[in-house]
Formats: C-alpha cells, sequence, structure tokens
C-alpha cells in the first residue's frame, strides 16, 4: 500500500512538472529568438566579407581576416585605451563622489528627501538627452560654463578641444551615474550594524576610526557590486559620446563601441563590425571577470561569515 502511494505521489509530481515546464517554453522561445539567434549570426557573419555596398559578399569567407584586421588596427587599440581611460577613471570618480554622497544623506537633516530626489534626476535621464544637455553647457560661444567663467574676469575655455575632450565626456559621466553609486551605498550603509557602530563610540572610537574601520569595510561588496555594473556599461558606452563629441576632435574619444558603429553604418562593412563586437564582448568580460569572482568567494553584504 505504502509503495503504491508513493508511486502515485511520484507520478503526480511528474505530471506537475511537466505542465510547468510548458509554460516556460515562450519564454524560452523568446530567449532563442531575441539572444541566441542575433549571437549565431553574429558569429557567422564576424568570419564573413560581408559589406552592405556588395551584392553576395555576405557569403564569401574571410574566416579569421577580420579578426586580424580588427587587432592589428591602430583605430581599435586608440578606441580601446580610451574606452579603458573612460572606465576606470569614471567609475573611479564616480565611486568616490557616490560615497560622499551616500555618507551626507545618511545624516538626518532638513530638506533631505527633497534633494535626495533631485539628485537621482541625472540617472533618469535618456544618455542621448544627456549628451545634447552637456553639449549645450559646453559650447563655445553661449554655453553656461563660459558664461560663468567670463562673470568672473576668466577667459572662454574650449571644452571639447582635443586637450580636454575625454575629460569633459568623464565629468559629464560622473554627473549623470554618480547618484547610481549613491542609491547602491545608502542601501549598504542601511544595513550596517547599529549596535557595532554604537558600541565603538562608547569605546571612544572618533567618527574617522569608524568610517575608515567600520563603515568602509562594510561597503566594499557595495562598492565592488555597484563598479561591476557600471564597467560593464561604460566599456559599451556609445549614446552619450555620440551626442556630445562623434568621437572627436579626431579620435581623442572614439570609444570602441563607437568605432564599432563608424565601421558598420559608416564604412558599411558588416563582417568587421561582427568581429569587433565579439572582441568587444570579450574585453568586457575579462575587465569583469575579478570583480565578478570577487562578488562571488566575498562574504555577503548580510553579514554572514
Amino acid at each position: 500500500m505504502r509503495a503504491t502511494v508513493g508511486d502515485e505521489r511520484l507520478r503526480g509530481l511528474r505530471r506537475a512538472g511537466t505542465s510547468a515546464g510548458l509554460f516556460l517554453i515562450p519564454a524560452g522561445l523568446a530567449t532563442v529568438l531575441v539572444l541566441a539567434a542575433p549571437f549565431a549570426l553574429s558569429a557567422y557573419f564576424s568570419v564573413t566579407g560581408w559589406m552592405l555596398t556588395v551584392a553576395g559578399s555576405q557569403g564569401r569567407f574571410v574566416w579569421l581576416g577580420n579578426y586580424v584586421s580588427v587587432l592589428t588596427d591602430r583605430a581599435f587599440w586608440s578606441a580601446l585605451g580610451v574606452t579603458l581611460t573612460y572606465t576606470v577613471v569614471g567609475t573611479a570618480c564616480e565611486a568616490g563622489l557616490g560615497l560622499m554622497l551616500a555618507l551626507i544623506f545618511h545624516q538626518r537633516f532638513a530638506g533631505r528627501g527633497v534633494l535626495r530626489t533631485l539628485m537621482i534626476l541625472p540617472m533618469v535621464l535618456t544618455p542621448a538627452v544627456v549628451g545634447m544637455f552637456w553639449k549645450l553647457l559646453y559650447d563655445d560661444n553661449t554655453g553656461v560654463y563660459n558664461y560663468a567663467l567670463s562673470l568672473i574676469g576668466l577667459p572662454h575655455v574650449s571644452w571639447l578641444s582635443r586637450s580636454l575632450a575625454l575629460s569633459s565626456v568623464i565629468l559629464m559621466d560622473v554627473w549623470e551615474t554618480s547618484p547610481f553609486f549613491m542609491l547602491v551605498l545608502l542601501a549598504g550603509l542601511q544595513t550596517q550594524d547599529k549596535e557595532t557602530v554604537e558600541a565603538a563610540r562608547i569605546d571612544g572610537a572618533s567618527g574617522r576610526q569608524i568610517l575608515l574601520y567600520l563603515t568602509l569595510p562594510h561597503l566594499v561588496p557595495y562598492i565592488a557590486i555597484a563598479a561591476a555594473f557600471r564597467g560593464i556599461a561604460a566599456l559599451s558606452e556609445f549614446d552619450k559620446v555620440y551626442m556630445l563629441t562623434y568621437g572627436g576632435p579626431g579620435a581623442t574619444t572614439t570609444t570602441m563601441s563607437l568605432l564599432n558603429y563608424k565601421l558598420g553604418f559608416v564604412a558599411f562593412s558588416m563582417g568587421k563590425t561582427s568581429a569587433m563586437s565579439w572582441v568587444i564582448a570579450i574585453i568586457t568580460l575579462f575587465v569583469a571577470a575579478p570583480l565578478i569572482a570577487y562578488l562571488i568567494r566575498a562574504p555577503r553584504a548580510t553579514g554572514r561569515n
């Protein structure tokens, strides 16, 4: 009798599992259509000499020729340097500014809610709008920054000149993305053990000591999480840079994604742009891997040992 009841239960579980699996089919098909199929097509085109301006070229195989062409192109290495500078410097500045803002808004003061809401407005704007907005701010003749300089008797600055363009692009990104770090670190501060902090104060620890030896170590996983997300996004940055500088002057602000866009939609070299897409994906994975590995190995932010 027991065996019969057990078998019946097992058959019931199998039927329930089969029924549940049927509901996953639409999601699985959508994933294949949206992700798997484009990946497969991109891999295929990356080994062909497909040019949009040459009929039938999508069937002409060049195998690894596109990858060799990309990796031996000076423009690619220049774009890689620009992208890494933009990512590393921008993320570091955003983490520092985000930490400072999080510490400020963790305190109680009048108008905190309103100011915090205003602080997150930049991150909800469309990146293309951010690029257009900052282009107006940087304008040599009518820009707000040069107008402010003229009010205090200083000469105008060409913010988008060859020597300042990349710094100006990074400044724009810091303005837009620092609120993201602020929100993540605010969440981290709210999970900090208040009893431990209070005990440290009772034992005579200064505010600086509490920050260095309690708060910052507690926030390290949160900083790593935010940096991983932001770093991956920055490595594929396109919208803001396109709207602000179009990669100029020259190639001083040409990121890998922007160079890839020019290859595909200006030079119409679809085979080469597909190969560069895979190179960018591999580089992104390589750069993000240490942070991801740290997040996997490190204790959870909840305090688990």
